[in-house]
């Protein structure tokens, strides 16, 4: 008899084989699926699952708020970081240091790093610091130079903290493009028949955190288990699947976060500090893994049916709470994107229906990279690895 996890396991090899992925590549389920709707803070929504850490699970719970944050971690790392010896806060004395942190505070985050020190030389010489304008600007010229300097003045333009959204690279409409001509995709699973074992997979096994049979449901409850003992077989279409990775914007120094990786001990880190590389890159450290790529859909046509009897207190229950969202998806009813509809037969068998508006995109899940392979230790092999798994689909 089987369990929710060996269902949960199972529909994970069937969809990532049907997405064209071989057993060891990091991909990671992403649960719920709300379609990503058009609008004013259409982008935001997008960088959001790129900014979630995801955890050490084939599944991730995704919460856009919770969790570990990649730009609020990454700005904790480098109040732990030191760069090279620069004299600027001396040379322009502290009234001038602290006036200039308040303006730079003001700045919109999209002003250029290059032009820092020119914009220093004329805001010293407008607000009466004239005698400290051109070594100021010297002394920024030189801290552009040093990765670490670099990237906390970068940060600089992002603060107060939450002030100012992360942004990425690509956005919202790059991904509706890249969508509308990515292929299809389809897979079939049954239960019956299904491969349950994910001792092969990135996790080797490890998978959790996930829901039971509707949207916030435990995958234990009495409903949750009878759907899993039973007979159940998915039949999915997609028409149109892409893997869409975007680049952290200029918050982000690729060059910075490689030199504190590479360096456990000593410089850059300030040893003072609480924050250390063990607890920031190590085994319980809060930037172990990143989503660097997305796996999103559109057109989604999925028959999810179940042989299990359920009773019509059962049936009720499902009725009354699948407005949360059905496994293996949780696409809750939508006006804009998705609908999604649960009937039983008079026998008690159940049977779902998902389906989706065909350019609106659904993010399924996620390529999850170590931080040794995004900080690019590891880069050219895991792409290459990475490019024969889409080759061989």
């Amino acid at each position: 008899m089987a369990t929710y996890l060996d269902l949960q396991n199972g529909f994970y090899n069937g969809f990532s084989q049907g997405l064209g992925f071989a057993p060891d590549i990091p991909f990671q389920m992403i649960q719920p699926s709300p379609p990503l709707i058009a609008g004013a803070n259409q982008d935001q929504q997008l960088w959001n699952y790129f900014n979630n850490i995801p955890p050490f699970s084939l599944t991730q719970n995704y919460i856009a708020s919770g969790g570990n944050q990649f730009t609020s971690d990454y700005s904790g790392l480098f109040s732990a970081l030191q760069g090279a010896p620069n004299n600027f806060s001396a040379d322009v004395g502290p009234k001038c240091n602290t006036a200039w942190d308040a303006f730079v505070a003001t700045l919109p985050y999209t002003t250029s790093l290059s032009q820092f020190p020119m914009i220093f030389r004329n805001w010293a010489v407008r607000n009466g610091f004239i005698s400290v304008a051109n070594v100021g600007a010297s002394d920024l010229a030189q801290l552009l130079l040093d990765p670490i300097s670099s990237a906390q003045l970068s940060l600089m333009l992002y603060k107060p903290a939450g002030a100012t959204p992360p942004n990425w690279g690509e956005g919202y409409l790059d991904l509706v493009n890249l969508l509308n001509v990515a292929p299809n995709r389809a897979f079939s699973l049954n239960s019956s028949t299904m491969n349950s074992s994910v001792s092969n997979s990135w996790t080797k096994s490890a998978n959790e955190g996930f829901f039971g049979l509707w949207g916030g449901s435990s995958s234990s409850s009495s409903q949750s288990s009878t759907f899993a003992a039973s007979n159940v077989t998915v039949a999915a279409t997609f028409q149109h699947a892409l893997q869409f990775g975007a680049t952290p914007g200029d918050w982000y120094n690729s060059s910075a976060m490689s030199l504190a990786y590479a360096n456990k001990d000593g410089a850059p880190w300030v040893a003072s500090s609480p924050i250390n590389w063990n607890n920031t890159f190590g085994s319980r450290g809060n930037m172990q893994r990143f989503a660097s790529t997305l796996v999103v859909v559109s057109g989604m046509n999925v028959v999810v049916t179940s042989s299990a009897v359920f009773s019509k207190e059962d049936q009720n229950a499902i009725h009354n709470n699948s407005g949360a969202g059905m496994w293996p998806f949780y696409s809750a009813n939508s006006s804009s994107g998705s609908s999604t509809d649960v009937q039983f037969n008079n026998q008690g068998n159940m049977t779902v229906t998902f389906t989706s508006q065909p350019n609106v995109p659904i993010v399924v899940g996620a390529i999850v990279e170590p931080v040794s392979v995004f900080v690019g230790q590891d880069a050219a092999q895991a792409y290459m690895k990475h490019l024969a798994s889409i080759r061989g689909a």
